[in-house]
């Protein structure tokens, strides 16, 4: 195949100071007992912007030190809302492959990985996955339950729903983190579409891939018949950065 052109496209909510000016968490606080922390439940993002969006709030991503700690996790948000969840947590091996840390700085002292999937695997060697969130329930396959992790790339690509971090503190958040100067507006691009013109009878293929080094190109949908006028494919990536491109298809 030909690729006719590729495209770097990032997703964004930004405004006039180039901060978000939305409130980030979703619900809380819910103060664990066992340890005396508090949690929210910060709305859907990707891995580091859940992170970067902890830190602001004076916290990390959890950090789950043994098996009742994780179950508690799950039994207070990875149900939230009459909702399945999967949960982001502070657990990544971006700085060294293999080497899984806590964004916390705490010894790693416990891990529930989904094993009977071969977790943590980086997709089987597929593309690179740095970033661990707990599974959601009934995400398809008999393996997988609530309580177990699994390792994804940043967008959380793979991954159906949409991930929700879980911010942990010890101290109670009283407002919100400064936004700045006002903005003067927003805009919020939700949804985008790939157009080119085609030739007729000609096959083409729209693929993406998530904009990270290493990783691999996806079909974005069917094949699609040229007809000698425009063609459009839309794709809805829910904030993450990706690139794209048109493949012609051999005949």
């Amino acid at each position: 195949m030909k690729t006719l052109v590729v495209l770097a496209l990032s997703l964004a909510v930004w405004s006039a100071s180039g901060q978000s000016n939305v409130n980030h968490i979703l619900a809380g606080p819910f103060t664990n007992l066992a340890n005396g922390h508090f949690y929210y439940l910060l709305k859907s993002a990707t891995w580091l912007q859940s992170e970067a969006r902890a830190v602001a709030y004076g916290g990390h991503l959890a950090t789950v030190r043994d098996a009742d700690e994780n179950q508690w996790l799950v039994d207070t948000f990875a149900h939230y809302g009459g909702v399945n969840r999967p949960l982001y947590i502070g657990l990544t091996d971006q700085a060294q492959e293999g080497t899984f840390t806590w964004t916390s700085g705490e010894p790693v002292t416990y891990t529930k990985w989904n094993t009977l999937s071969g977790e943590p695997n980086n997709a089987s060697g597929a593309y690179e996955e740095d970033f661990t969130y707990i599974i959601q329930q009934n995400s398809g396959n008999h393996t997988v339950l609530a309580t177990f992790w699994n390792d994804v790339p940043n967008d959380g690509y793979g991954v159906i729903p949409r991930i929700y971090g879980v911010l942990e503190t010890t101290n109670l958040i009283q407002s919100l983190p400064p936004l700045g100067i006002p903005p003067v507006a927003q805009v919020r691009l939700g949804c985008l579409e790939i157009c080119w013109r085609s030739q007729s009878n000609i096959q083409y293929q729209v693929e993406f891939k998530p904009a990270v080094p290493g990783t691999n190109w996806f079909a974005l949908g069917p094949v699609v018949n040229g007809t000698g006028s425009e063609l459009c494919v839309t794709d809805t990536p829910h904030g993450s950065n990706r690139l794209y491109r048109v493949q012609l298809v051999a005949p």
